[in-house]
């Protein structure tokens, strides 16, 4: 799911949902999300960082512990 800054207070016209400025807003509806943004409501979408896990054995593995 994609996440967008509100920059401007807003209701939503389809689930009435009210988003103050300085909140998140929540969507997978491109569409949606770039009718919000030309408006003037949401600011540019958020980035998702991922991490990546590393592979093998933790360096921490069959230490003994006191």
């Amino acid at each position: 799911m994609k996440q967008y800054p509100v920059i401007n207070d807003f209701i939503d016209k389809f689930t009435k949902e009210y988003y103050p400025k300085g909140s998140m807003y929540f969507t997978n509806d491109a569409e949606r999300a770039e009718e919000l943004q030309q408006k003037g409501f949401l600011g540019d979408e958020i980035k998702q960082t991922t991490t990546k896990k590393g592979k093998g054995k933790n360096v921490d593995d069959g230490r003994e512990t006191e």
